[in-house]
Order: C-alpha cells, then sequence, then structure tokens
C-alpha cells in the first residue's frame, strides 16, 4: 500500500465484508493479539519441506508441524518454489502435490522465514500464514494496535475511529477499524483539538496505521489536518499531509520503534497552537496581484484554470479572495465538485501545500 492516500478509508469502508470490521480499538487489539499469541516464526530450509495430500487438502511437512496454507501463503510458496499459483489451484490435488514436490527440489532458495498459527484445540491442521524471505523484519499487526491505543490512552481519549453508515442497515456506527488474517487498517481522528480560527477556518487532525504481518503491504503512516469526514468516510479539505513508509525489511522492526511510534505520539500529543497560529497569518497575508501571484504559486503547479476557479468560489463562498486563506478555502471548495476523488484530493493537497508558505 506504499500508495495509500486519502481515498483509503472510503476504499475500506467500502470493501470490507463483516467479519473485518470492528467498532472499538479494544475489539480489534484483542482479534489481533490473539493471533500474534497463537503464532509461530520460524526459518526452514526449503528444500526440507514436502507437501502432501491429506483428505483432499495440501499440507507441508517439516520442522513445523503439519500446516495447510492459507490462500495468501500458498502464493507466496508457490512463487518462491518457481510455481504459478493459480495453475496450481485448478490442478487435482495429488498433481499439485507432485508439482509443488518437484519445485520444492529445484528450489534455488535454501531457507526461507515460515509464519504460522497454530491451532490451540488442535482440531485441524495449523494454518501457514506467509512464507517470506530470511530478511524479512516482520512488525507485528499487534505492535501497530497496540501503539495507537496508547495514543488514545495517553491524550485522555482525543483520538477516536469515526462514525460511518452501516453498510446493510444504513445506520451510523463506529468504524474505521478493519483486520483481516494478512492486515490491519485504523482510522482515526482528533474531536477534542477542532482549530478555530475564524468563520470556515475549522480543522481536525486525523490519522491512518496500516500493516501486514505476512508481507502483503508496507507499515504506513499518514497523518493529515482536515475539515470534515461524512458517513462513508471520504475525507474532506485535507491539508499537512505526512507519510511515513516502513518496508518490512532487516530493520524495518527498528525503524518502527525508533521513527513510526515517536512520530504518532508527537504528531497526537503537539500543542494545537502553532496550526491556528499559520491559519491566523494565512488570513493576514494579503495575495498579490498579477505576476506576482503568478510567481508565488508556480511551484505548487495550479493552472490557470484551477486558480481562476478557486478564486471565483472564495468570491462566491468567503465574499471575497483577498487573502492566502481565502485561496486556500475556494481551492477546497472547487475540489468539492470534482467527479474523481483522485482528481479532488490532488487538488486539495496542493492548495493545502499553499500553507507552508505562512508555517512557523
Amino acid at each position: 500500500m506504499t500508495t495509500t492516500n486519502l481515498m483509503e478509508a472510503s476504499r475500506q469502508w467500502a470493501s470490507r465484508p463483516a467479519d473485518q470490521r470492528y467498532q472499538t480499538l479494544t475489539q480489534l487489539r484483542d482479534a489481533v493479539h490473539c493471533r500474534r499469541m497463537v503464532s509461530r516464526s520460524v526459518d526452514l530450509d526449503v528444500r526440507a519441506l514436502k507437501a502432501e495430500e491429506r483428505n483432499g487438502t495440501i499440507v507441508l511437512n517439516s520442522a513445523i508441524s503439519a500446516c495447510e496454507p492459507s490462500h495468501w501463503a500458498f502464493g507466496q510458496f508457490a512463487s518462491m518454489i518457481g510455481a504459478p499459483a493459480n495453475y496450481l489451484r485448478r490442478l487435482p490435488t495429488e498433481l499439485a502435490v507432485q508439482c509443488i514436490n518437484d519445485g520444492i527440489a529445484k528450489s534455488p532458495r535454501e531457507e526461507a522465514k515460515f509464519m504460522t498459527v497454530v491451532d490451540p484445540q488442535a482440531q485441524s491442521f495449523n494454518t501457514l500464514q506467509a512464507v517470506t524471505s530470511p530478511t524479512y523484519g516482520r512488525i507485528w499487526d499487534a505492535d501497530c494496535v497496540d501503539a495507537v491505543q496508547r495514543i488514545v490512552e495517553r491524550t485522555g481519549g482525543r483520538f477516536y475511529n469515526p462514525l460511518a453508515y452501516d453498510r446493510a442497515t444504513g445506520t451510523p456506527k463506529p468504524s474505521g477499524l478493519y483486520a483481516s488474517d494478512r492486515d490491519v487498517f485504523m482510522f482515526m481522528i482528533d474531536g477534542g483539538s477542532r482549530l478555530e480560527a475564524g468563520p470556515r477556518a475549522k480543522l481536525n487532525r486525523g490519522f491512518f496505521v496500516w500493516n501486514s504481518e505476512t508481507g502483503s503491504k508496507t507499515f504506513g503512516l499518514m497523518t493529515f489536518l482536515f475539515n470534515e469526514v461524512c458517513g462513508n468516510h471520504i475525507v474532506w479539505g485535507a491539508q499537512q499531509i505526512n507519510k511515513l513508509v516502513i518496508r518490512h525489511s532487516k530493520n524495518g522492526p527498528y525503524r518502527f520503534d525508533s521513527d513510526a511510534a515517536p512520530m504518532l505520539a508527537q504528531y497526537a500529543e503537539a500543542s494545537v497552537i502553532n496550526d491556528q497560529a499559520t491559519i491566523t497569518r494565512a488570513m493576514n497575508r494579503r495575495l498579490p496581484k498579477g505576476d506576482d501571484l503568478d510567481t508565488m504559486l508556480a511551484p505548487f503547479k495550479f493552472t490557470r484554470a484551477e486558480v481562476n476557479s478557486a478564486m471565483e468560489v472564495a468570491e462566491r463562498e468567503e465574499g471575497g479572495c483577498e487573502t492566502l486563506w481565502d485561496l486556500v478555502q475556494g481551492f477546497t471548495a472547487y475540489a468539492r465538485d470534482f467527479d474523481y476523488l483522485d482528481a479532488r484530493i490532488d487538488l486539495e493537497k496542493r492548495a493545502g501545500n499553499l500553507l507552508n508558505l505562512v508555517a512557523a
């Protein structure tokens, strides 16, 4: 998810099945911690593995107990031994097993990191959850949820997951928290630090955190200011967007501890005074005229049509376009009518960057 943007919260809301949705951070934490407690990670010699057919199911045996690969892990393992996963899935089980064992025998990779989930009641095979390289640096989903929960606790519950429409009933309920067998995504907003700097100058703080302990995506953290979030989790009027992405390389877990967790804590606990002051300076910054205005806007790559439309909207909705803040609000209001979310978010982001002209 290295390309995650502000539409991701809405995508998650629209696509996640019911069993991957959580209303509270505590529920989400319990779910990912239960998986963490029964998960094992071990480096194994790939060529020591053997595939078998048991009751119509493909299982792998070695130093690990018999494991049935998840859909995701099967794809990872097939890729590792140079076999097309989709083709193997279409074969009769016994023939697929023969192909897998042939691939294991000829595999150029000597060692891999295997993550398994143990069945505590031993009522079925253990699950092979992920197959990665030996240098894979696993950042556990549980650690990511713990980091967010610590922020909530240290800020006195100021951050929370926002309401969204229930896709089955249409009624609003807490949403924005998701986890599957291979990833986690959290959307939190700060309802207690709304920035008040005059008419139509209201901003809140929000952030996304995402991760996959099985290697399906990077760890990521995105922080931003925004005007409002609606019932399908579209974020409106986003500004001051910052993003940190950490690959699950050898040093990934250390970067999570040294970079991500402190960045999130600093963002959550930061005073809103600087943000208020920035907005106030933007409201007092008079726009230059003619060529001077073009020179000021050139680094932000606005088209002439975008500038003209933003100024027209600002004059209509703000009563004029005399200040930097008027222009920022004009761009944001103009973007609301875009048909495509990618285009709207791109313009909002460029408009928000204008505040860097008066940031402390």
